[in-house]
């Protein structure tokens, strides 16, 4: 990796607009991320749309269809096909899927992106998803994403067919920063506030920093001149 990390916008600007939604995209793209995170989930009728949360205002998402939870919800989650499109050529998305069941519905859907040429990291907290993902498609970048333990995380990763590791920052530490990169692997950390963490971004391990603030993590990384 050259340079300073890139900075992933969390679910996108969602300090000023819903968080996974066209606006919050569109705002994490006018504010200067390098890439965008959102997560995907599949409602009652099959529909692959970009929702963090299982159930939003008690309605579960695979429950109904899409029709029905933005009827009873008041919220229509964007269908991840629209963003892929929206994305091509403009920003890099980091996909995380939520859950699994809809492998290979999906592959298509990511192939045809980085087919066109975008920028793609597709990551879960699932090992065994991302081994059906890496033998479905080999061409997919993957990563595997970390919240309770790090432990044995370079195996895991290699096992499950990824080649980034997304550890949280509170399991970030330096034993972790040097078997991660020291295995090959690419490192990413999520849950990176600029206020408390910004000596990560002077890292040149660290090749990005998922964030709820995109400005705050934009500002520190321009004052060491990224």
């Amino acid at each position: 990796m050259t340079g300073h990390p890139r900075v992933i916008a969390h679910r996108g600007l969602h300090t000023v607009a819903v968080e996974n939604t066209m606006e919050a995209f569109e705002l994490a793209l006018a504010a200067g991320a390098d890439m965008i995170e959102l997560d995907v989930r599949r409602t009652a009728d099959g529909r692959l749309v970009i929702l963090h949360d299982h159930a939003h205002a008690g309605v579960a998402l695979d429950s109904c269809s899409l029709e029905a939870f933005a009827e009873r919800t008041g919220l229509r989650p964007p269908l991840l096909s629209d963003v892929l499109d929206w994305a091509a050529g403009r920003i890099a998305l980091d996909v995380e899927l939520k859950e699994d069941g809809y492998v290979e519905e999906i592959v298509p859907l990511l192939e045809g992106f980085t087919a066109a040429g975008g920028d793609l990291l597709v990551t879960s907290f699932l090992d065994p998803l991302l081994a059906k993902l890496a033998a479905l498609a080999p061409t997919l970048r993957l990563g595997l994403l970390l919240e309770i333990t790090a432990l044995w995380a370079p195996r895991r990763a290699r096992a499950a067919g990824a080649t980034v590791v997304l550890p949280s920052m509170g399991l970030v530490q330096e034993s972790l920063i040097d078997a991660v990169t020291s295995a090959g692997l690419e490192l990413i950390v999520w849950d990176f506030m600029a206020a408390d963490h910004a000596s990560l971004l002077s890292d040149a391990r660290v090749a990005a920093v998922i964030t709820d603030d995109v400005p705050g993590a934009l500002a520190a990384r321009a004052a060491l001149g990224g």
